[in-house]
Order: C-alpha cells, then sequence, then structure tokens
C-alpha cells in the first residue's frame, strides 16, 4: 500500500460515504447507504476512478437499500464499466451470515455483470483486509472476459 496515498490521498473523498484512510482499500460506510444515495456514491466513484490508481471497494452487505438506488447504481456500473475495470481490482461485501452469502454473490454479480470487475463476498472486514493485496496485485480484466469473476469466501 502506498503510505503517501494512505495518509493523503490526492483528491478528497466524502469521509461520510467513504473511508480512504486505508487507502487502496475504500470502505463505503454503512450509515451512507440511506434513500437517495446513489447520486453521491456516483460522484464519489467518480472520484475515484479520476485517481487514476487501482483500488478495492469494500462494503458491508445491506437489505435496506432501495430498489432505486440499485437500479442507479448498477446503471452507472454498466455506463462506467471500461473505467471501472481498468481501475477498480475488486468489490467486497461483507456478510457474516453464512446462509446469505450466496444471494449476497448473486446481487453483486448482477450489479457489476460485465464489468470486469473481481466480486467476492466474504465474513469479516479482517478477511477484506486480508484479500485486498491479493486483488490489487492483479492486473485490470477485460470486459470481454466472460468467466465468472464473483466468489465467496
Amino acid at each position: 500500500m502506498n503510505a503517501d496515498l494512505a495518509t493523503n490521498p490526492p483528491l478528497a473523498l466524502d469521509s461520510q460515504q467513504f473511508d480512504a484512510s486505508r487507502f487502496p482499500l475504500v470502505r463505503l460506510r454503512r450509515r451512507a447507504v440511506q434513500p437517495g444515495f446513489a447520486f453521491a456514491w456516483a460522484a464519489q466513484m467518480r472520484r475515484l476512478l479520476a485517481l487514476a490508481t487501482p483500488f478495492v471497494i469494500v462494503a458491508e452487505h445491506d437489505d435496506d437499500e432501495t430498489a432505486d438506488d440499485f437500479r442507479l447504481r448498477a446503471a452507472w456500473l454498466r455506463t462506467h464499466r471500461a473505467a471501472l475495470g481498468a481501475q477498480c481490482r475488486g468489490f467486497i461485501v461483507i456478510e457474516p451470515r453464512i446462509e446469505a452469502r450466496a444471494t449476497t454473490r448473486e446481487t453483486l454479480r448482477q450489479l457489476t455483470d460485465g464489468s470486469g470487475v473481481r466480486t467476492v463476498v466474504v465474513s469479516s472486514m479482517r478477511v477484506a483486509g486480508e484479500l485486498t493485496p491479493v486483488l490489487l496485485k492483479h492486473t485490470a480484466v477485460h470486459t470481454n472476459t466472460r468467466m465468472s469473476q464473483s466468489r465467496a469466501v
């Protein structure tokens, strides 16, 4: 991890929505997932992409996301799939309930389908932190790759 970027990100993110203190691990704050958050989320994602530095997004699974926010985020991800595939090395979702991981993985796959971004569902932040350097070592996945990029750990 680049210590300079971790302590002083070159492009400030909204700390109410994203925690970039461990950049290139960027954590979506659970309290940010409120009805209507998708527009602010998209603006923050554009700022992350503008860094032109590989990163990994970590978020806790949230059943309370509205259908409208889900659709808006999915549309943004489809529209920006090339840029996202070039910079984002992975989306990691924390789902502590083992019985819910398969459903969460499928939802995440739908959200990122065609982007080439690796998606993983894990049990804890500790596992997400251990997986982040592994994902960062991988080069960008081309969006025309049709193999499954989604896993549950």
